[in-house]
Order: C-alpha cells, then sequence, then structure tokens
C-alpha cells in the first residue's frame, strides 16, 4: 500500500513539475498571420454600425505578449491562437474572432472590429 501511494505521489510530482516547465518561458508566434498592429475600425450592435470616437489598437508581438491601447491607456497581456481566431491573457481577458476581413471581438454585447495597420 505505502509503495503505490509513493508512486501515485512521485507522478504527481513529475507531471506538476513539467506543466510548469511548459507554461513559463516565451513563445515564439512569428509565423503567426495575427502578429502585428491592428486598429479597432468601428462598431457594432445588432444590426447598427458607429464610428469610433478614440484610437485604439492591439499590437500582437511574436514572443506572445501584446498590448491594448486606447485613448492613451495601454493595458500589457499575452496572447495565443485558438481555433478561430486568438485569445489575450493577463489583465485584459478577450477572444477574438477571424471573420475574413479582420478581427472581432465583444465588449459587454457591442462588436469591436479590427483591422490590420
Amino acid at each position: 500500500m505505502k509503495k503505490s501511494i509513493a508512486i501515485v505521489l512521485c507522478l504527481v510530482i513529475v507531471f506538476s513539475c513539467l506543466s510548469l516547465t511548459a507554461c513559463g518561458g516565451k513563445k515564439d508566434l512569428s509565423d503567426s498571420k495575427y502578429v502585428g498592429t491592428w486598429k479597432a475600425t468601428y462598431l457594432s450592435l445588432k444590426d447598427e454600425t458607429g464610428e469610433l470616437e478614440e484610437d485604439t489598437y492591439l499590437i500582437l508581438n511574436p514572443d506572445g505578449t501584446a498590448e491594448f491601447v486606447s485613448d492613451d491607456e495601454v493595458s500589457t497581456c499575452n496572447w495565443q491562437e485558438t481555433k478561430n481566431g486568438f485569445k489575450l491573457t493577463g489583465d485584459t481577458k478577450l477572444k477574438f474572432t477571424d471573420d475574413g476581413d479582420g478581427i472581432v471581438t465583444t465588449i459587454l454585447g457591442v462588436g469591436l472590429h479590427f483591422e490590420r495597420q
């Protein structure tokens, strides 16, 4: 009994160390089509669209870091690709979908559309 508990405990420790190692370090996303600067071009709510009063940018770096710049405020976060786009993690948590013409996220029910710069 003690031997089986010791084996299970060793396996848990090994897998924990491997998962922590896998999460550390910078990622290389330089081949991603999303790397670069994106500018918010318009808002949408149901069937209506509207212009933005302030410049809003999203800068995706090849090392997996990102900057969300809105009205001279900068929020630094991380990003990673998903099946249909990418997501921001850290202080800013948003999911972006590639709609073919650009990328789109929804904040409080309002769509925010970005185009590559």
